[in-house]
């Protein structure tokens, strides 16, 4: 198992730091040299080398050692006849310093560095993010040989072998239960909100967690044969097909470039002056065009950035302002994920708060998260809880208790019955209600009488069905919700947010399916998850988000946006940013292209000098850079402000 290196992590930032930072060293000071024309002489023989030379010199330096991939690339695109943005950066890079005009080459080529940079170590880490999944698997498991349990590697594990795992341990393998009882928390595989009952015959998977029993595992499943490694692969697969898109600059290159050299020559041979072909290539060097998008992108990424929103690249804006289908899991994303007591339900003349007492006396000392939510709402209501004389846990049962004389049983209906405690008519009836709900109902007996029951779920977040129908409003046409939870409880959190479909009971590899199906069928499919169990989703959809306040790493590392305060209406003003970044870009090419033709009719005419041609082209350039900054300050309304104003 491959755990992360914290001294390897550092120099790998560096090394992805160090070519920007030699060539924004190499630019501000070739800039200063040549602004102020101060600095050293050097004497080199018989060469007195100047101020002025030495800022060229470094330019150049700056240009080549931080541009030489790029020209490298455009040279191969020449040789296999394709005419990208990569060609016409060459060409426009040595033909400005050509004329003369090195500074300008250093800067564009600085732009490119330190964005190449950035992806380069955001794709990076993403994998090690990934691969560091695996550590949710244990290195060492107890294995029992004959009579004894013995520490075993995992790695060394086989097929068949008897796995011990106790209360509050990882299971190291996929398997099925010979012996014991446990709650089993495998929200991290299938996403369940509820830790799941596991005795005889259960089968269990690597990486989740024995949550209050002593549980016996024959092993079905071990190494890259497990569910959990079959996620780490379905995420690098899914991953690596997601095909890129091909960007507006390369597909205006195709017919731009040629153009622009058909240009120069005729304006050379017009004039018959060599300036005129020079100022017009220079005029047409692609910078303004070159930074049309990316300026966009960038002060879009910031907006969001503020509103606790991080986006990994701008074509994930493009992407999501044509979004058609939305797919959401539901434990964490569109629920908090943790058990919640909804309702308390008390027989004639009985208390509520009776019944909660009762029942967190009994469930004072136990660790199971059921337990934990009854404490926690005893807790809300200031109820002062007493400890009980004796208790009893029957693992994945219920609890037998007493206090003050009273035998307290918790447990469902059918733990009651087998103490031998008759279950009335009216808590079976309620029993059925809560089902119906996609509730857990817990009861509580008192002196072997059944007197009322706790109703517990998942709590949908307060902002889920706000920012459901906002999404609607903005013209996303299908919302489906995919879940590993059972078909009740999806279908009662369904109807109360409003979602067009759902589909429950899933593995990681069924919601990958879903998606996968859906852009098949020509749908451009944004999902939204936190899980480990939704990774693989989220690779492979055109858009992954996952809720960063208690998103799973890998999750993240998956995904393409992160909500980082796990507010569902930051998805809302993401898709509204996505739509203004798209219309800002549309703008900023107009800009650049304007200027392209205004400058190119001046060059042709003989208009321009190559220093003007070059003042010109970076008139453009702020042109588009100010368009780009009124992003910064945008307002996206968000799902309130949104249906105010569409009622």
């Amino acid at each position: 198992m491959v755990r992360p290196n914290n001294s390897r992590n550092l120099q790998e930032i560096l090394i992805f730091a160090l070519v920007p930072v030699i060539v924004g060293a190499l630019t501000l000071a070739s800039w200063l040299l040549g602004r102020w024309q101060v600095g050293p002489w050097l004497l080199l023989g018989p060469w007195q080398i100047g101020p002025g030379t030495l800022a060229a010199g470094l330019a150049l330096i700056a240009t080549f050692f931080g541009g030489w991939q790029r020209f490298w690339a455009g040279f191969r695109d020449v040789a296999t006849r394709r005419i990208t943005v990569n060609v016409f950066v060459t060409v426009a890079i040595f033909v400005t310093i050509a004329a003369g005009e090195f500074l300008p080459a250093a800067v564009i080529i600085l732009i490119m560095a330190v964005v190449g940079a950035l992806e380069s170590y955001t794709l990076d880490s993403t994998r090690r993010s990934i691969r560091g999944l695996l550590d949710l698997t244990p290195p060492m498991a107890n294995v029992r040989r004959g009579d004894e349990e013995v520490p075993v590697s995992v790695a060394e594990l086989q097929y068949g072998d008897i796995v011990i795992v106790r209360p509050g341990e990882r299971i190291p393998v996929d398997g099925v239960v010979t012996a014991g009882a446990a709650a089993v928390n495998q929200a991290p595989i299938t996403g369940e909100s509820m830790p799941v009952e596991k005795v005889r015959g259960h089968k269990v998977f690597a990486g989740t967690l024995n949550e209050d029993g002593r549980l016996e595992i024959r092993t079905t499943k071990i190494g890259a044969d497990t569910t959990l490694a079959r996620i780490v692969h379905l995420v690098e697969e899914a991953q690596e097909s997601k095909a890129p898109i091909q960007g507006v600059a390369d597909r205006f290159t195709v017919w731009f470039l040629p153009t622009v050299l058909v240009l120069a020559v005729i304006g050379y041979l017009t004039s018959g002056d060599v300036k005129v072909a020079v100022a017009i290539l220079l005029v047409a060097c692609p910078c303004a065009f070159a930074i049309a998008t990316p300026s966009a992108v960038a002060a879009g990424i910031a907006n969001m950035a503020r509103r606790a929103v991080l986006i990994k690249g701008g074509i994930f804006f493009e992407i999501a302002g044509r979004i058609d289908s939305l797919v959401v899991d539901k434990t964490g994303t569109l629920t908090l994920g943790r058990p919640k007591v909804l309702e308390v339900i008390s027989g004639d003349g009985i208390p509520k708060d009776e019944v909660l007492s009762l029942a967190a006396i009994a469930e004072k000392y136990s660790e199971h998260p059921l337990a934990k939510a009854v404490m926690a709402l005893a807790r809300e209501r200031a109820l002062k809880v007493a400890d009980p004389d004796e208790f009893r846990i029957e693992v994945g049962k219920g609890i037998v208790s007493s206090y003050a004389g009273q035998e307290i049983v918790v447990g469902r209906d059918v733990f009651l019955r087998e103490q031998g405690i008759a279950v009335p008519a009216w808590i079976e009836r309620a029993v059925t209600d809560q089902s119906d709900l996609g509730r857990t109902a817990i009861l509580v007996a008192r002196n072997r009488e059944a007197i009322g029951l706790l109703s517990i779920a998942d709590e949908v977040r307060a902002e889920t069905v706000g920012a459901i129908a906002s999404l609607k409003s903005l013209g996303v046409g299908k919302i489906t919700m995919l879940t590993g939870d059972n078909f009740k409880i999806a279908e009662a959190v369904a109807s109360q947010i409003g979602v067009d479909e759902f589909r429950a009971g899933l593995l990681p590899e069924d919601k990958q399916s879903a998606i996968k199906e859906m852009k098949n069928n020509g749908r451009i499919v944004a999902m939204v998850g936190d899980g480990i169990n939704d990774a693989p989703a989220l690779a492979l959809a055109d858009v992954g988000i996952v809720m960063g306040g208690t998103g799973a790493d890998v999750a993240i590392a998956a995904a393409d946006v992160t909500l980082m305060d796990g507010n569902l209406s930051r998805l809302v003003e993401f898709v509204q940013m996505s739509r203004k970044v798209l219309r800002r870009i549309k703008l900023n090419i107009f800009f650049a292209i304007i200027y392209n033709v205004i400058g190119l009719t001046l060059a042709m005419l003989g208009h321009l000098t190559p220093v003007m041609a070059v003042i010109f082209q970076e008139a453009g350039c702020v042109t588009v850079v100010l368009s780009s900054m009124l992003l910064l300050w945008a307002k996206v309304p968000g799902p309130e402000k949104l249906r105010g104003r569409l009622s």
